[in-house]
């Protein structure tokens, strides 16, 4: 029994990992997709018990230096802001015309 409240301890941890470096990628595209990803690739694996979970839960590992590594690429790279960032931030640059 403990070891399966550890096993569901470590992919509570791992779950909320990748959603904290989801958030932090500065692309609001990748940003969105790493999101979704996270959800998805969760919600496929729940039900994974013994050899699938271990699987699982390495590929998630994996997954985490894969979105560490593509945010630090990001934040040495920085691209434009998208229209969605800039009117989030109320910096559109919409001029009404009236």
């Amino acid at each position: 029994m403990a070891s399966a409240s550890n096993s569901a301890c470590a992919v509570r941890s791992l779950y909320r990992a990748l959603l904290r470096e989801s958030k932090h990628v500065v692309d609001y595209n990748f940003r969105s997709f790493a999101m979704r990803r996270v959800a998805v690739g969760f919600d496929k694996h729940r039900n994974s018990v013994g050899d699938d979970a271990v699987v699982a839960m390495k590929e998630g590992m994996e997954q985490l230096q894969v979105l560490r590594r593509q945010r630090l690429i990001g934040e040495l790279y920085p691209s434009a802001m998208s229209v969605l960032e800039s009117h989030k931030r109320g910096s559109a640059g919409i001029v009404s015309r009236g």
